[in-house]
């Protein structure tokens, strides 16, 4: 059933990898966005310095973000390929993410001093949130397409020998 499937989407091409990119991208960076705020929750309610609530909040970030996307991933591959892929497509994805996000929100004016009561809050992840996907995305289809042609080779070879 796993190979049918991606027999399926191999056949299918650009259109289905496009789609199913942006929803494992899109994933992705609602994960790393809860983990991150859930880090940067915590530092601050503990008291922590900047440096620690940071490293926490990276960490919490890449933990969620890898867990959002791998999981719904287990449903159409084996879990040691959608390691794989979330591994390689989502550390190029959150790194992308952390940065872009990062830099935005030090560049828009009392962002990073902004309550959720404040407008400047809102209007900075309406900037900041697209901006994380529109990097996390290229990342993502390569290291989906860099899966799928892998496994594209073989079940080609599988299929080519069943017919000997």
């Amino acid at each position: 059933m796993q190979e049918r499937h991606n027999v399926h989407a191999h056949h299918h091409g650009g259109g289905s990898l496009r789609w199913a990119t942006a929803k494992h991208a899109l994933r992705c960076l609602i994960g790393y966005n809860i983990g991150e705020g859930t880090g940067a929750a915590i530092g601050f309610l503990l008291g922590w310095d900047m440096a620690l609530t940071l490293a926490l909040a990276v960490g919490l970030a890449f933990a969620v973000g890898y867990a959002f996307t791998m999981i719904p991933m287990l449903r159409t591959m084996p879990w040691k390929q959608a390691a794989k892929v979330t591994v390689i497509g989502d550390t190029a994805s959150i790194s992308a993410m952390e940065v872009t996000e990062n830099l935005l929100a030090f560049m828009i004016p009392g962002f990073m001093m902004a309550t959720l009561a404040d407008a400047i809050f809102w209007l900075g992840l309406g900037i900041i949130l697209p901006a994380g996907f529109a990097v996390s995305y290229p990342a993502m289809y390569w290291a989906m397409k860099r899966e799928q042609q892998k496994k594209g080779g073989s079940m080609q070879q599988a299929h080519q020998h069943n017919h000997h």
